[in-house]
């Protein structure tokens, strides 16, 4: 079975589409050179805007309705999954489902319609769970049935933390929506850490924020990413900063450059690897 990695936050401009796009390329770069199907990566954009497929695939990252996401959310049954797969556009091993952003509105007004509402994701994934080692969902900044959806999905959540009073405040709501995702769904679903974001050193609470993320979360606190013109560069120009900061040659399983943006979502692949890999190693290629 895939790792399905959720990258969740009930409030927005915590850096979920950041995180999102660079875990993904980053775990594309460390894992490229692992037999298929262990080397292959897949991008899944629950939020309607769609800015993580802008940074994935710019240009083929939306698709008519039913050629997109929303078809396998709202569609019963759902189009063939394998049939909406593309390949992204700056490596080789990671894919992505092109979104349509007008489609995905209309199906986060529809699924609470709909039978089996919560778990219409996870049942569209179901046929490719042996051809992916990672899926990794960003999503909406709100509660919903699109959230819950990528909830349910998953087998791992990774939470980005804006470093702010106001980006700690929300937690607890979040935790109760995973709690009560696992209770009824997943029981097995795991937070692989809390990811403090947007750092920004001057400021005199970011100290304090990511003192109260340790004694809160304790060794569940991650290594914290940093505010930088090298990620708001990358995302406008289309791109993960693995692509747009490359390192001068690069060599087998370096993924870093001299940008620290890279240095930092280097250590969180390798952190992510270290949790996870052991469960990648399971995938069974029977019947592929």
């Amino acid at each position: 079975m895939s790792v399905v990695i959720a990258i969740a936050n009930e409030k927005g401009g915590v850096g979920k589409t950041t995180t999102a796009v660079n875990l993904a390329a980053g775990l594309a770069l460390s894992i490229v050179d692992q037999p298929d199907p262990y080397n292959r990566v897949l991008v899944v954009d629950m939020d309607p805007q769609g800015h993580a497929l802008l940074a994935t695939a710019f240009g083929s990252h939306t698709a008519d309705p039913a050629e997109s996401l929303a078809a396998l959310l709202i569609e019963t049954p759902p189009p063939s999954i394998q049939r909406l797969i593309r390949p992204a556009q700056h490596h080789r091993n990671l894919f992505f489902i092109p979104g349509n952003r007008s489609a995905m509105t209309e199906a986060s007004r529809t699924l609470p319609t709909l039978m089996a509402n919560e778990n219409r994701l996870a049942r569209a994934l179901a046929p490719i769970q042996t051809q992916f080692a990672y899926i990794i969902i960003d999503t909406p900044p709100t509660t919903g049935d699109l959230l819950i959806n990528a909830l349910v999905a998953a087998t791992h959540v990774l939470i980005p933390v804006e470093t702010s009073y106001l980006g700690v405040s929300g937690l607890r709501e979040l935790q109760r929506t995973i709690e009560a995702v696992a209770y009824h769904f997943h029981p097995d679903l795991e937070i692989l850490g809390f990811l403090p974001t947007l750092c920004d050193e001057q400021r005199g609470e970011t100290q304090e924020i990511l003192a109260e993320l340790q004694t809160r979360y304790g060794s569940q606190t991650l290594s914290p990413i940093h505010k930088s013109t090298d990620l708001a560069y990358a995302h406008s120009s289309h791109m993960d900063v693995f692509t747009y900061r490359p390192p001068r040659v690069r060599q087998s399983g370096q993924i870093a450059s001299s940008s620290k943006a890279t240095q930092e979502y280097a250590a969180l692949v390798e952190n992510i690897l270290e949790a996870t890999w052991k469960d990648v190693s399971k995938i069974s290629t029977k019947g592929k």
